[in-house]
Parts: C-alpha cells; structure tokens; sequence
C-alpha cells in the first residue's frame, strides 16, 4: 500500500520536508507519495510543486488548504502539518475528523488547552497523530540514550542544557518571535526540553526567569522587524527520577555562540555536542578514584546490542556511529526522512508513533513553564500545567495580537 500524503503549509519548513520524501526514495522507500501541497499563498504552493517535481519526479496538485485538498482527494491518508504552531490545532482536528492522519510540526499547538484538542480528536477519531521532532533521531542522540540507559554513568543526579547565540538576528522567520505564533524560547526551546525528558524520563517540576532583551529583530535583508515574545529564558528542573537539571536558553547572545548539553552520573560524565553536527560524544568514567576518557570504538564497545533503525541506518551509512561528517542540509533532510518514515510504519503497522500526541505535549508543556514560572514566581508542577487551564502565561498570549 502507497501512503497518500498532502503537505500543509509550503514555506521553508515545508519545503525541507519534500527533501526528507526525496531521501527516503533514495533508499528505496517507494510507499509514502505527496499528492498535494496547500498554502494559501499560491507562491509558496507553486515552489513547494516546482521542488517535488524536481527532486520527486511527479508535481503534486496544489490547493489553498487541506478541506479543498480533501475534496479532490478523499483518499487521502495522511498529512504534514508545517504552517506556524496557532494553525497546528485548528488544521489537525480538521483532518483527523476526516479520517486523516496527522503528523505536525513542533511545537504541537499553540497552547497546552490547544494540544489538548489535538489529542482528543486523535483518539475519538482514532487516527494517528505524530509530532515531528527531528533533534532526538540524531544517531549521536540515539547513541547517547543507550549510553545512558545502560547505566555506565551510575545514578544520573545531575543534567545541564545551556546555549547562546543569535543576537539581535531573526531566527529564520519574524514571525517566531511574536507570541501570538508562540514565540522563540518556545520554539527553539522544545527541542531540548523534549531532549531532557528523552534522556531521562519525565520532569516533574521547573522554576524560572525570563524576560525579552531585544524589542526589534533584523533580518538577512537588513530590515528590522518589531517583536514581542521573550528570547531569555533561566531556570531549574527536578525530574520524576530524582535528577535536577540547569536550564539556560540564550537568544539574544552577542559574541562567541555556546552549547553545552551534559549529565553527570555517580558512575561518570557524559557530554553531547550541538545537535545534528555529527561531533564525538565526551565520556568520562570514574574507575577506582580516577577519571578515565573513552574513545569512541570503548564508548560503542559499551553497549554491543546498540544499532540504529533500519532507516537512520540507511540513511547515514551505518547502524553503529559515533560520529559522522556531512553537510548540514544533508543531516537534516535525512532527519525529517527519520520522521517521515516512524509517521508511516505507525499508520501501516497501526502503532504510536515515537512522538506521538501526548510526549509532544509534555514538551511543550515543559518550555511554557520556564515561562509561566516568571509569572507565578514559584515552582510549576508538569503534570498540573498539562491541564491547561489558569495559565497567566496563556492568558498573555490569548490577549495579544496576531503576530503574523
């Protein structure tokens, strides 16, 4: 069976997905077929047909949204949700009402009361719904999760997520810098909060401050654009399992850009580099009161059941790396294939998919608490946050302008 599949939203993050469909053909997944892309910027439309033609062989039909989509083709089996996050909900519900699965893009929603929806409808109708979040499916990740899964580093006490760069730049688009779309921290920040609870479990609890540096962005034109979401974000984690982590998200950095991603363990410590970059992870074992540092070939030697999917395998050229050498556009093409084909093998075999509604929400849940915390001044509790209601935070956005 070839999985029917429209794109819904054909800006740049649209068209990085019809990269993604062109990697899988390139290993030979030939059941997954875009038959449609819609936007209601018919520009936006004809580039993403013009890039499937190219890179796909075959031009999909172009509509102004999914319902005209559905119209001509009501065998269609599933979507890609790519627009900005406030659409994720309204769009998703739509489809998976029509019998549509759905896979979106981070964060899930909007808003926790929004992801929420999302979730529901996915269950009552019974339809798949995915989030896609590519950091995580980065084999250096992948191999840093068995790693610590294994237990070489002890009892985990401690993680650190910090970075910071940027500056007064727009991050892609301006529009990820107004709340009403939900706004930078989030958007960047559900990365790693997704990672945190990837790498140990669930967190139970965060505080911390925020707060807006720049007031105006500008862009790769030169033109400055007003903003209003916060790009600072500070704070602490306590995770279920005990763990505490430190929290720094950066994007008004000046100078010199900074990542740091580490977990210490009574058994060791364990560094990651930036995602997608392909850098050696930096492991360090205490053995009889001395540090030792393994090198690579000991790190793999650690875990000898350890093996990438079948397609991040392909994809990558092996099913046990410890690091790999290629052009960015390349890694994260071959990182939204990842997701693109975990989204399929879920419809097909009819299980969750790896990020599947509920871990997408947590995310997001996790990242607007550093926020609502600036707000309360004291710590918020995840699994009541989740609920949705009495946020401050939510209550900001919900009041502010259309920021796009």
């Amino acid at each position: 069976m070839t999985l029917q599949l429209a794109l819904i939203g054909c800006g740049g993050m649209g068209r990085r997905h019809i990269v993604g469909f062109h990697k899988l053909r390139g290993i030979g997944r030939q059941d997954i077929e875009l038959v449609a892309v819609c936007d209601p910027c018919r520009a936006n439309a004809e580039l993403a047909r013009d890039r499937a033609r190219e890179l796909l062989g075959d031009a999909p039909a172009i509509f102004d949204s999914f319902e005209a989509a559905h119209r001509a083709r009501p065998d269609l089996d599933a979507i890609i949700v790519t627009t900005p996050p406030d659409l994720h909900m309204s769009v998703g519900v739509a489809a998976l009402e029509a019998g549509v699965h759905v896979m979106v893009e981070k964060p899930i929603t909007l808003t926790i009361r929004q992801g929420r929806q999302l979730i529901d409808a996915a269950t009552r109708t019974g339809r798949k719904l995915a989030v896609a979040e590519n950091y995580r499916r980065d084999p250096i990740n992948r191999l840093a999760k068995a790693l610590i899964e294994s237990g070489v580093l002890g009892r985990v006490f401690l993680g650190v997520q910090s970075s910071s760069g940027s500056g007064e730049r727009v991050i892609i688009t301006p529009w990820r810098h107004q709340r009403r779309s939900g706004g930078i921290v989030v958007d960047m920040g559900v990365h790693y909060t997704d990672l945190l609870e990837f790498f140990l479990g669930p967190i139970d609890t965060v505080m911390g401050m925020s707060r807006q540096v720049d007031q105006q962005r500008r862009d790769t034109q030169g033109a400055w654009h007003p903003v209003d979401a916060e790009d600072l974000s500070v704070g602490v984690a306590r995770f279920r399992n005990g763990a505490l982590a430190n929290w720094l998200l950066n994007l008004a950095g000046r100078g010199e850009s900074q990542f740091a991603r580490i977990f210490y363990g009574t058994g060791g410590t364990l560094g990651i580099p930036r995602d997608r970059s392909g850098g050696e992870l930096s492991l360090s074992l205490r053995r009889d009161g001395q540090d030792a540092k393994l090198t690579p070939e000991e790190q793999l030697a650690l875990i000898p059941d350890f093996a990438l999917d079948p397609t991040t395998a392909a994809l990558f050229g092996a099913d046990r790396l410890a690091s790999y050498t290629l052009p960015f556009a390349e890694v994260d093409a071959n990182l939204l294939a990842v997701e693109l084909a975990d989204f399929a093998d879920a419809i097909a075999a009819d299980r969750a998919p790896e990020v599947a509604g509920l871990e997408g929400l947590r995310a997001l849940a996790v990242i607007y608490a550093f926020l609502e915390s600036e707000r309360t001044g004291g710590a918020v509790a995840i699994d009541e946050f989740m609920s949705g209601e009495g946020s401050l935070y939510f209550s900001e956005i919900e009041a502010s302008p259309a920021g796009h």
